[in-house]
């Protein structure tokens, strides 16, 4: 049986059991049904806060490391607020995301903004081609543009708009949809999912786990069977949910019997909840608007326009730079109703000096340079001369190496088994060039447990397998093996960490 690309199961855990492949037949009879839909009562989502430690060079001092580098300080964390639906309320958003994607990529077949808004589409390497573009190839069509007008002094504009998500305007979201269906007014299935996500009913989830008072429902095998099984058992901390497999707060009646005080409404105007399967969709869709009138005007001035989800990158010539900045903050405002963030605008200039193709950041307002600070676009920077890997993205993956290496030992050190091991076959896998290889995963049969079958799934490889993907990719614009070399400290680290927490055992 076909499972359809809607069809996504997740695993972490909500109000509810679970949805497994078994349950496909009726949950697709259940989303097909415009009856069941305009009908159906939404559980409200969980919301969880999700903060990002952030580091940025100390400019108060000149001081540096043996490097060469500015000592580094933490600066204010990113706090992303994710809200999870229930597993059957996230495939009937699923399956309205597809419909609404399949409308959306037809629209967009007849807009000659097609190739600049790139941010949750499929969009081929080439046409014909079944291999889809990445942030990778999206950050090398912007880099090339930039070196094909070498001749040209050019400038780059970078901006952010601030809490895109959360302040999405209910009315012109709802107009758009209505659009992009050729209604004049939403279908009742698509106005219930509509209000879903508009009518924001969330629980906290510290404040769900703990009036069960720290117990879970998992997931556990049976003894001496192949069949599982859901209990409900103590657990310390969220941090555990995954070890532990835990699969629910609690079953859907037991909260609607017990817990409905827990709901919190957000009652507000704007706004959709970051994490749903449509709001991506949603997103692209309530832009429409605003990225025709920036291609437009950009091209009008042979300029070039990316928006990769709340990241817009306008490249032009010195000349229309002022005008192009007043025009996206008008359109901005006045058409879509939101705000691009002043802090995260940033204006590069590249041109020729001193027989050198240069790229660097300028003071909007005094035009003042700043030789030490170059283009960051979609987690790469580049000078003009070679792009590299953000350093933000090799310090999240130290990070994530360290807390690898600190729970592996933990656990060799409160395991039962005189052994203690620490898994070394797996941090290899998920830290060096042992596990970069992506390759098609086998599984044993069932039928014959010696024989392996081909299945659709990858594995899809680590940090590194990305490191030497952007490395081939921008290959032809860098002429050498630069963003490779990066990657080079990552063996001695490693190894580093690996030789220290052996030492603990």
């Amino acid at each position: 049986m076909e499972i359809e690309e809607w069809f996504k199961l997740k695993r972490y855990p909500h109000i509810g059991e679970p949805i497994t492949q078994k349950d496909y037949k009726w949950i697709k009879r259940y989303v097909q049904d415009e009856n069941c839909i305009k009908k159906h009562s939404f559980l409200p989502l969980v919301h969880k806060c999700i903060v990002q430690r952030k580091y940025r060079a100390d400019l108060s001092t000149n001081t540096r490391n043996p490097s060469g580098k500015r000592r580094r300080i933490i600066g204010t964390p990113k706090i992303r607020n994710i809200y999870y639906s229930s597993h059957l309320d996230s495939l009937i958003f699923s399956y309205y995301n597809y419909l609404l994607s399949e409308n959306y990529k037809e629209l967009m077949k007849l807009k000659n903004f097609n190739n600049s808004i790139v941010a949750y589409r499929k969009i081929p390497l080439f046409e014909g081609s079944e291999k889809n573009k990445c942030n990778i190839d999206f950050a090398k069509d912007t880099f090339e543009y930039i070196e094909k007008n070498k001749e040209k002094k050019l400038s780059v504009i970078v901006a952010d708009v601030t809490s895109f998500f959360d302040n999405l305007n209910h009315k012109i979201l709802k107009k758009q949809w209505s659009r992009l269906l050729n209604e004049k007014t939403l279908p009742d299935c698509h106005f219930n999912v509509f209000k879903a996500l508009t009518n924001l009913r969330y629980v906290e989830s510290d404040q769900l786990f703990n009036s069960y008072f720290g117990t879970m429902i998992v997931e556990k095998g049976i003894p001496n069977s192949d069949k599982k099984e859901y209990k409900r058992i103590k657990i310390n901390s969220n941090k555990y949910f995954k070890e532990k497999n835990a699969v629910a707060y609690c079953s859907k009646s037991d909260f609607l019997k017990n817990n409905l005080n827990l709901i919190i409404s957000a009652n507000s105007t704007k706004g959709i909840p970051q994490g749903s399967p449509i709001s991506a969709t949603l997103a692209n869709v309530y832009m429409m608007d605003f990225d025709q009138e920036v291609y437009d005007k950009i091209v009008s001035n042979k300029g070039f326009y990316q928006r990769y989800s709340d990241d817009l990158i306008i490249i032009c010539e010195q000349e229309f730079e002022d005008d192009i900045i007043k025009f996206v903050r008008d359109r901005i405002q006045n058409l879509v109703k939101l705000e691009i963030s002043e802090s995260k605008t940033k204006v590069y200039r590249f041109e020729e000096l001193n027989g050198k193709f240069l790229g660097f950041e300028i003071d909007e307002k005094t035009k003042e340079p700043n030789f030490n600070k170059t283009l960051e676009y979609l987690g790469f920077e580049y000078n003009g001369q070679k792009i590299l890997v953000k350093t933000s993205g090799f310090s999240k993956f130290y990070r994530s190496m360290k807390r690898s290496f600190k729970k592996s030992t933990s656990l060799a050190i409160n395991s039962k088994n005189p052994d203690r091991d620490i898994f070394k076959s797996r941090l290899y896998k998920r830290f060096t060039y042992k596990g970069a290889r992506r390759k098609l995963i086998f599984r044993p049969s069932k039928d014959n447990p010696r024989l392996y079958l081909k299945t659709k799934e990858y594995y899809w490889g680590n940090y590194l397998s990305y490191l030497y993907k952007a490395n081939d990719s921008m290959k032809s614009i860098n002429r050498s093996d630069a963003i490779k070399r990066q990657s080079k400290k990552i063996w001695k680290s490693f190894h580093r960490l690996m030789r220290y927490h052996e030492s603990r055992l």
